[in-house]
């Protein structure tokens, strides 16, 4: 009998990353421990990003940066068909569409071995197989019950985070700011957190907070800072970029409250915060387009954004 193995295509970056590690670490926790987990990140470094999953200690995982290892007679049969899907699923249809077509042939993959789904969340049910073949984002936490406490002690890193003013998000209350500049600015698809959004966002935590200190974290703090928030008016310490990003991210965790705009980024980081009487603020709109979507929490406070967007959703 062949040993157990699960292949997954990591796709890009390290919120996606996470989100995608996670279902796959429930995966192989219903295939049993001894399970192989076999990381092919050749997507994401063929964008000249990084595979930031290697900082983590991570049980039964290989990575494989070619998908040579795919043209071998255990994997060519179920890439053949996951390609093929895909091309149907895709072709001639919107995300919703796709979606919908993904949902129907669930059953015929999964006895295949696959288990494929671009965005939002099928109940995917998994057999004693020998073989996956995960290829998706898996944005929902309902991807990952069985594995959801040891992610946020993975990835929140522990007592092992080295970190500029760690002493400071802890000692107060700390309201960690998520803005991804690149992501969001000028983007058809993303766009939703404009000026106003963030605004708001500050305003009800100003209301709702003791004497809040705000940690901005951004790919672009200068951009933030000119265009987005006057880091003037408020008690505020930034992102140091001088450390990894996963380092940034387990930094984050620490803050008492959230701002996050519509990133998984932001996401993770108020995931895996210890504070359970939490404030996490969020747009009511994920994307600029009609996309499925799973990937909003419970008791979470969410800002119209629709009101700041006009005629620019599709």
């Amino acid at each position: 009998m062949k040993e157990k193995q699960i292949y997954l295509f990591l796709k890009g970056r390290i919120g996606n990353q996470l989100f995608i590690y996670a279902f796959a670490r429930n995966v192989q926790k219903q295939l049993g421990e001894s399970t192989e987990l076999i990381i092919d990140d050749s997507e994401v470094l063929n964008y000249n990003w990084e595979n930031s999953l290697k900082y983590y200690d991570l049980p039964n995982v290989r990575y494989v940066h070619t998908k040579k290892e795919l043209f071998s007679r255990r994997w060519i049969l179920q890439f053949v068909i996951l390609k093929l899907a895909e091309r149907w699923c895709s072709c001639k249809t919107n995300y919703r569409k796709q979606y919908e077509k993904e949902k129907k042939l669930r059953p015929f993959l999964e006895k295949r071995g696959i288990l494929n789904c671009e965005n939002g969340y099928i109940d995917f049910t998994i057999s004693k197989r020998n073989s996956f073949l995960i290829n998706g984002y898996f944005q929902s936490e309902k991807y990952f019950p069985l594995a959801r406490e040891e992610l946020k002690k993975a990835f929140s890193l522990g007592s092992h985070l080295d970190y500029p003013n760690l002493d400071i998000l802890a000692s107060t209350n700390s309201v960690c700011i998520s803005v991804k500049v690149e992501h969001n600015v000028g983007s058809s698809l993303y766009a939703v957190c404009g000026k106003e959004y963030w605004q708001e966002a500050i305003a009800y935590i100003i209301e709702n907070v003791t004497n809040p200190v705000f940690f901005v974290c951004s790919d672009n703090v200068k951009y933030v800072k000119e265009n987005l928030i006057d880091c003037e008016k408020y008690k505020v310490i930034f992102q140091d970029s001088s450390q990894s990003v996963h380092k940034s991210l387990a930094a984050m965790s620490r803050c008492k409250h959230f701002i996050i705009g519509n990133t998984t980024f932001g996401w993770w980081a108020q995931y895996m915060s210890a504070n359970p009487n939490k404030i996490t603020i969020a747009p009511n709109q994920w994307m600029l387009i009609d996309m499925p979507i799973d990937i909003y929490q419970d008791n979470w406070h969410l800002i119209d954004v629709k009101k700041y967007l006009g005629n620019t959703v599709i």
